[in-house]
Protein backbone atom coordinates (compact mmCIF):
# COMPACT_ATOMS: atom_id res chain seq x y z
CA UNK A 1 0.00 0.00 0.00
CA UNK A 2 1.59 3.26 -0.83
CA UNK A 3 1.13 6.49 1.68
CA UNK A 4 0.47 9.70 0.41
CA UNK A 5 0.88 12.83 2.02
CA UNK A 6 -1.57 14.65 3.78
CA UNK A 7 -2.19 18.47 3.85
CA UNK A 8 -3.28 20.03 7.49
CA UNK A 9 -6.67 21.48 7.37
CA UNK A 10 -8.21 21.77 4.05
CA UNK A 11 -8.08 18.51 1.95
CA UNK A 12 -9.09 19.91 -1.46
CA UNK A 13 -6.22 19.75 -4.30
CA UNK A 14 -4.66 22.92 -5.46
CA UNK A 15 -6.80 24.84 -8.19
CA UNK A 16 -4.30 26.44 -10.99
CA UNK A 17 -6.11 28.55 -12.97
CA UNK A 18 -6.57 28.03 -16.77
CA UNK A 19 -4.02 30.22 -19.17
CA UNK A 20 -6.37 30.24 -22.17
CA UNK A 21 -3.92 31.49 -24.31
CA UNK A 22 -1.84 28.05 -24.39
CA UNK A 23 -4.57 26.87 -26.53
CA UNK A 24 -3.95 29.50 -29.25
CA UNK A 25 -1.00 27.99 -30.38
CA UNK A 26 -0.48 24.35 -31.35
CA UNK A 27 2.18 21.74 -30.38
CA UNK A 28 5.11 22.09 -33.17
CA UNK A 29 5.19 19.77 -35.74
CA UNK A 30 6.81 19.17 -39.17
CA UNK A 31 5.80 19.98 -42.53
CA UNK A 32 7.26 19.28 -45.98
CA UNK A 33 6.94 21.95 -48.69
CA UNK A 34 8.69 21.37 -51.96
CA UNK A 35 11.15 17.96 -50.62
CA UNK A 36 12.36 20.48 -47.47
CA UNK A 37 10.97 20.14 -44.04
CA UNK A 38 9.89 22.49 -41.90
CA UNK A 39 9.73 22.89 -38.32
CA UNK A 40 5.72 24.62 -38.01
CA UNK A 41 4.04 26.22 -35.09
CA UNK A 42 1.29 28.47 -34.15
CA UNK A 43 1.76 31.02 -31.84
CA UNK A 44 -0.65 34.12 -30.83
CA UNK A 45 2.50 36.22 -30.98
CA UNK A 46 0.98 37.39 -26.96
CA UNK A 47 4.66 37.04 -25.52
CA UNK A 48 6.58 39.23 -27.85
CA UNK A 49 8.85 42.13 -26.76
CA UNK A 50 6.95 45.38 -26.58
CA UNK A 51 7.30 47.34 -30.30
CA UNK A 52 7.75 43.96 -31.62
CA UNK A 53 6.36 43.48 -35.57
CA UNK A 54 6.95 40.52 -37.89
CA UNK A 55 7.29 41.00 -41.23
CA UNK A 56 5.31 38.13 -43.38
CA UNK A 57 7.68 36.65 -45.99
CA UNK A 58 4.56 36.14 -48.19
CA UNK A 59 2.76 39.69 -48.54
CA UNK A 60 5.04 41.75 -46.82
CA UNK A 61 2.52 42.80 -44.65
CA UNK A 62 2.75 43.61 -40.51
CA UNK A 63 2.28 40.70 -37.99
CA UNK A 64 1.41 42.78 -35.04
CA UNK A 65 1.61 41.04 -31.91
CA UNK A 66 -1.35 39.50 -30.39
CA UNK A 67 -1.92 38.16 -33.72
CA UNK A 68 -2.18 34.22 -34.41
CA UNK A 69 0.24 33.59 -37.05
CA UNK A 70 2.67 31.03 -37.74
CA UNK A 71 6.09 30.37 -36.65
CA UNK A 72 8.05 28.08 -39.39
CA UNK A 73 11.93 27.23 -40.04
CA UNK A 74 13.99 24.97 -42.18
CA UNK A 75 14.81 22.20 -40.24
CA UNK A 76 18.35 21.43 -42.18
CA UNK A 77 19.12 24.90 -42.42
CA UNK A 78 18.28 25.88 -38.96
CA UNK A 79 16.38 27.72 -36.24
CA UNK A 80 18.46 30.75 -37.97
CA UNK A 81 16.02 30.64 -40.92
CA UNK A 82 12.74 31.02 -38.61
CA UNK A 83 9.94 32.99 -40.25
CA UNK A 84 6.70 34.60 -38.88
CA UNK A 85 3.82 33.64 -41.59
CA UNK A 86 0.38 34.96 -41.63
CA UNK A 87 -1.79 31.76 -41.27
CA UNK A 88 -2.97 32.14 -44.84
CA UNK A 89 0.25 32.73 -46.10
CA UNK A 90 1.85 29.72 -44.78
CA UNK A 91 -0.95 27.62 -46.26
CA UNK A 92 0.38 29.16 -49.74
CA UNK A 93 3.86 28.85 -49.00
CA UNK A 94 6.14 27.31 -51.96
CA UNK A 95 8.82 26.35 -49.27
CA UNK A 96 11.52 28.51 -50.78
CA UNK A 97 12.99 30.90 -47.48
CA UNK A 98 16.06 33.49 -48.91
Amino acid sequence: MRKGKRRKGNSQPEVTELDLTRLKTSLPHTELKRGIEFQVQQTNGANAETGKVWICPVCMINIEPGVQHTVAWDLHRGVQTRRHFHNNCWRLFDGMLL
